[in-house]
């Protein structure tokens, strides 16, 4: 078996026809399940077997956290440059923080030789496995799948990190509860940093990674960086897409030397059934340009700007309920980091902001640390109140007769009914204020004259003063002086 690449051979065949590489006997190390590595991963299940090793699910004796542990074969310990790549793999992943990254929990060898990798246990399959059984994803599902893809490899480059090694085996796929896919990216065996003077290959001329999906330059041995990976991860979407390769035969002779020299095959080329935007195809004959300089500047952008084409797209049903899973997924991050969501590079970013703040809820009021209901204030509702009548009786009083005069003087009587009330209560005398209200008398008739004069009795008896009359009091005090 080669352990660059997974394949397997004859006994006869000592070194791999694809990239050279010493071939390896894929029995020389025994089944480990219920064994305990490194006093502290006790192995459940196998999970897979690769070149470098075999692939475990594994549960830490004391946390109870499920983890991934692959074990270096045996029979590779002692080779330095298998080693090597081992080794990397820790030291690369373990730098990057990101959650489309495969997180490496630990690292080391133990007592007996055993060489371990532990990492992040992603409960799903490759996209390789999954391609294999819907042949092509559907444009949006796709689109997101390279949107989180792109964003892992931006996070390894923006640390000097190239994958080189980017193909579908390496993307691992689990669902959430609303359908939608996560993305983890794993296996940094051969990545490389980009610091000035170890960016070339192992050694010159000699290329390093799985051809289908290398680049022009990778392929010729040249300086790489954050590009290589872009046009690689074009490659896989490409795939994803349509279920065809960008390149007719990729694995052929023919078609490493049309990778170098010529573009690649269109959409509507290998899926006349489908009407692709003339955006989507501009991005990928950016993306898959033979020479770097023509392509997208980050790998982040290609990301974003296929997102952006696809959904041009014709919506189908499919598609409206993976945008709005996107959607209220992407709510939820915007409220959680709305200062971050410029750096969030999925297609549904933009829609999940102004979704949010369309249906951003008001802020909600401190709640009274007393239940008691808030009354509005009457005071200045009785205030009007009080101008109104008096400007109506002010009004009335210049009148000579009429309506506003009468309800003037029914102003007049009733205040000083009240104002005799009031000041019966405070000199408390009874019979003032036990005596009941009487009927307003008849308007008096007052000169026609522009001074106002006091009012004359129409009935006068001089001959012996009357008794004394409270009513007459009080209706004499209603007259103005």
């Amino acid at each position: 078996m080669c352990p660059q690449c997974g394949i397997e051979y004859d006994q006869s065949v000592a070194f791999c026809a694809k990239d050279g590489t010493s071939l390896v006997s894929p029995t020389t190390q025994s089944d480990l399940v219920g064994h305990v590595v490194g006093g502290r991963y006790r192995v459940v299940a196998k999970l897979g077997e690769g070149g470098m090793g075999q692939v475990y699910l594994a549960e830490h004796v004391r946390m109870k956290r499920k983890s991934a542990i692959k074990i270096m074969r045996p029979a590779l310990v002692g080779d330095a440059d298998a080693l090597q790549r081992f080794t990397r793999e820790a030291e690369n992943a373990s730098k990057i923080s990101h959650p489309n990254v495969a997180s490496i929990f630990d690292f080391g060898e133990t007592d007996d030789g055993l060489v371990y990798l532990a990492m992040e246990f992603v409960d799903g399959e490759a996209l390789s496995a999954t391609l294999k059984r819907e042949v092509a994803m559907h444009p949006v599902v796709a689109a997101d799948i390279v949107g989180q893809a792109a964003n892992a490899l931006q996070a390894a480059h923006e640390l000097g990190i190239l994958h080189r090694d980017f193909k579908p085996d390496n993307l691992m796929l689990s669902k959430r509860t609303d359908g939608t896919f996560v993305v983890k990216l794993v296996d940094f065996g051969i990545a490389r940093t980009m610091e000035r003077g170890t960016q070339q290959v192992t050694r010159t001329g000699f290329a390093v990674g799985t051809p289908e999906f290398m680049s022009p330059e990778q392929l010729a041995g040249d300086v790489l960086d954050g590009r290589s990976d872009q046009y690689s991860l074009a490659l896989v979407a490409f795939i994803t897409l349509t279920g065809h390769d960008a390149f007719a035969n990729s694995t052929s002779k023919e078609s490493l030397i049309a990778r170098l020299t010529s573009r690649p095959r269109r959409l509507d080329e290998v899926r006349s059934d489908l009407d692709w935007p003339s955006s989507l195809q501009e991005v990928f004959d950016r993306a898959l340009a033979p020479d770097p300089v023509d392509r997208f500047e980050t790998v982040a952008e290609f990301g974003l700007t296929l997102g952006s084409a696809v959904m041009e797209m014709t919506p189908t049903q499919t598609a409206e309920i993976y945008r709005h899973a996107l959607g209220q997924r992407m709510v939820s991050v915007a409220s959680l980091t709305p200062n971050d969501m410029r750096r969030v590079g999925t297609p549904a970013a933009g829609m999940a902001t102004s979704k949010l703040q369309a249906s951003a809820p008001p802020p909600k009021r401190r709640a009274d640390p007393v239940g008691v209901r808030r009354r509005p204030s009457v005071m200045p509702y009785v205030l009007l109140l009080g101008i109104a009548t008096w400007g109506t009786w002010w009004y009335g009083a210049q009148q000579p007769a009429g309506t506003a005069r009468a309800a003037s003087d029914a102003i007049a009587h009733y205040a000083g009914a009240a104002r005799a009330l009031v000041r019966g209560v405070i000199d408390r005398t009874p019979a003032s204020a036990a005596a009941p209200a009487t009927t307003p008398p008849p308007p008096v008739r007052r000169a026609t004259t522009k001074r106002r004069t006091n009012a004359t009795p129409s009935v006068a008896d001089t001959s012996a003063p009357p008794p004394p009359d409270t009513n007459q009091a009080s209706a004499d005090s209603l007259i103005p002086q």
